[in-house]
This record gives structure tokens, C-alpha cells and sequence, in this order.
């Protein structure tokens, strides 16, 4: 049962640290991996506390992770973390204003009944 905790916990802290470094590039503007442009984008990542905060945050869930691990087999814990997407999903409905299509909808959906067979398995 702790096993699952500690993915729940990752699951959270994943989510958020997703969304901070979301809130962080909005805030930065497009940020471009060309080669010519590493040097700014560098400086542009790590002036943006929400991107560093992101970063930290998944930091902390990679403890969480690996605690995770040491109690739950692997082929179930990793497909556990699809949940992230479902919740990932609603927070880019809500807090940034991302259109839902009915495509994604039922993706969700899917990846959900998933998540739901795969507990079962437990």
C-alpha cells in the first residue's frame, strides 16, 4: 500500500512541477534550442523561477519515484503515471485556457479505463 502512496505522491509532484515549468515558458515567451540561441535560452531558464521550481519538483518526485519502485514491480507502476495525463489535461483546461477537443476527451477516457484495469491487477 506504501508503494502506492509514494505514486500517488510522485503522480502530484510531477503534475506540478509540469505546470510550473508551463507557467514559467509563458512567462518567458518561446524559447528556441537552436544552436545560435542555447546561450539565451540558457539565461532565459534559469531567470524564471517557475522553471526552476518545475525542475525542483521533479527532482523531489524522482525520490518518491524510486521509493515507489523499491515496493511495486515496475510494469505496474509506470503505467501508473498515465494518470498524470488525465490530471494534466484538466489543468491546462483550466488554469491556462487550453482547448479540450472531443478527441482528447476520449483519449482520456481511455487511458483512464486503463489506469482502472491495471489497478485491478493489484
Amino acid at each position: 500500500m506504501k508503494g502506492i502512496i509514494y505514486i500517488i505522491i510522485c503522480i502530484l509532484i510531477n503534475v506540478a512541477g509540469q505546470s510550473s515549468i508551463k507557467y514559467g515558458t509563458s512567462a518567458a515567451g518561446k524559447l528556441s534550442l537552436d544552436f545560435n540561441q542555447l546561450g539565451p535560452f540558457f539565461v532565459a531558464v534559469f531567470k524564471q523561477p517557475f522553471i526552476l521550481l518545475g525542475f525542483i519538483l521533479y527532482g523531489i518526485g524522482a525520490f518518491f519515484w524510486i521509493g515507489a519502485l523499491s515496493r511495486i514491480e515496475l510494469s505496474f507502476a509506470y503505467p501508473m503515471l498515465s494518470v498524470s495525463y488525465v490530471l494534466i489535461l484538466l489543468i491546462s483546461w483550466k488554469f491556462f485556457g487550453e482547448a479540450i477537443s472531443l478527441y482528447r476527451i476520449f483519449g482520456i477516457i481511455l487511458i483512464a479505463a486503463g489506469v482502472v484495469f491495471l489497478a485491478k491487477s493489484l
